[in-house]
């Protein structure tokens, strides 16, 4: 019993006892992460707070950050040596630390967890013969996609805390300090008529581009799916619009769509009609020569942005056909040689076996569609810069990057564009759920 007890060490030891080979390494580690993390911190507050940085304000933000840093650090080792208690401690502390610092430091909080992971890659490996198994495993894992994680954590995740936080300043632009004011941003976003257009002009082109997308990419994968002549010509020429260059393909429907020498004019026999400067709504036009005037709100999208969908229909349809090209081939040929046998017709076969099994395939390409509609820029910005005639082809991705590049209000262009996030998040969890439903629905009936 009492070799027992000797040989299982204290969950609350975080460096080995006096003696072991890897102990004076270890502190080395800790040392140069914990300096590297001082440092970085000490740089980033004098570049964020300028030279009034050594005043009081200035020296106890340094001391909080620099102190965060260090717990940062000790986190990394506790984690390494199996100390779970001293890590979740150091987690809080550090924690602690940042609030209490009343910044984010945006590139203090970078160089800490690299730190953090300079830590770690020193101390892992002299500490390797002293962990289980399982643990070596997982932290193997962790070492694998560190790179990948690195570059995630540079290009993706701190830029949009980075937004997250300055969403909360007003005028913040670089030049003038900013004024923080909290949600203002965002209450005053659904109060700006200009943003509540672009939210139901994107909203008119979700509804539209996406179920017209998805139908025609079903249709067409399943003609080319089956066994014709030149099958290989017919799939290039269906992707070939796909692999084109957005902006370049936005450019030449840009003059096929222009009022004097453009082709669809000269197709339809249209004279000087204006496809890409028309604020009529599609439903009015319709309407009109029946005696109905709709209000505006009613008229439905302009002919403008119509003519913008009838683009970005083409240019995506490839990408759709190809997904489900791969969902229709994956299907076993054994399900349809039995419809045949049982005398079941091409429709049927498309009904009761095809679309069942090609759901998952679907769910995908809507949320891909989905996401992509939400986010609608390249197009109409090259087919109509100034967002229409009478902002009827504003989208919001178009606002907010003109609040930003053009008024350079990044403070309210990161708002924005974080209510478009919760937007797109809401939606593709919604859907989710209703597939969730559907499917088990449908395995109960079975």
């Amino acid at each position: 019993m009492a070799q027992r007890r000797n040989a299982s060490p204290s969950p609350l030891t975080l460096f080995p006892k006096p003696g072991r080979h890897w102990q004076t390494p270890l502190w080395i580690g800790t040392l140069l992460a914990t300096m590297a993390a001082l440092i970085t911190a000490a740089a980033f507050e004098l570049e964020l707070l300028g030279p009034a940085a050594a005043g009081r304000v200035g020296a106890v933000a340094y001391g909080f950050n620099a102190l965060a840093a260090l717990a940062l650090t000790t986190l990394g080792l506790g984690l390494t040596a199996g100390a779970r208690p001293v890590a979740l401690s150091a987690a809080v502390l550090a924690l602690v630390l940042l609030f209490l610092a009343k910044s984010l430091p945006y590139l203090g909080l970078l160089w800490c967890v690299l730190a953090l992971i300079i830590g770690f890659a020193l101390s892992y490996p002299l500490a390797r013969s002293q962990l289980k198994e399982a643990t070596i495993n997982h932290l193997s894992g962790w070492l694998f996609i560190m790179p990948a994680l690195l570059l995630m954590l540079l290009w993706i995740y701190f830029p949009a805390i980075y937004a997250l936080w300055i969403s909360l300043f007003k005028d913040f632009n670089y030049l003038a300090k900013p004024e923080f004011v909290g949600l203002e941003n965002y209450l005053i976003a659904f109060r700006d008529p200009l943003f509540l257009q672009s939210l139901i002009n994107t909203g008119w082109y979700v509804a539209i581009t996406v179920p017209i997308s998805i139908f025609l990419g079903i249709m067409t994968a399943i003609l080319l799916n089956e066994r014709i002549r030149g099958l290989a010509l017919y799939r290039l020429a269906y992707f070939l619009p796909y692999i084109t260059a957005l902006t370049a393909a936005a450019a030449v429907w840009r003059w096929i769509y222009n009022p004097n020498v453009g082709l669809m004019n000269w197709l339809f026999k249209l004279g000087d009609f204006r496809w890409l400067a028309n604020p009529t709504g599609l439903f009015k036009l319709l309407l009109s020569p029946l005696g109905i005037d709709l209000p505006r709100y009613l008229a439905g999208p302009s002919i403008a942005l119509l003519a913008i969908m009838i683009m970005s229909v083409w240019h995506f349809l490839g990408y759709n056909v190809v997904i489900f090209l791969a969902g229709l081939q994956s299907i076993p040929k054994e399900y349809y040689e039995a419809a045949r046998i049982d005398g079941a017709s091409w429709l049927q076969q498309v009904r009761f076996i095809t679309w069942p099994l090609l759901s998952p395939t679907t769910f995908f390409v809507l949320i891909i569609s989905l996401i992509g509609s939400l986010n609608v820029f390249t197009q109409i910005f090259i087919m109509t810069p100034t967002g229409g005639a009478l902002g009827d082809t504003l989208s919001v991705v178009m606002y907010l990057y003109f609040k930003g590049f053009r008024d350079f209000d990044f403070g309210y262009a990161s708002a924005l564009a974080f209510i478009l996030f919760i937007l797109t998040l809401a939606l593709t969890l919604l859907q989710r759920r209703l597939f969730n439903r559907l499917h088990g629905s449908e395995r109960e009936a079975v």
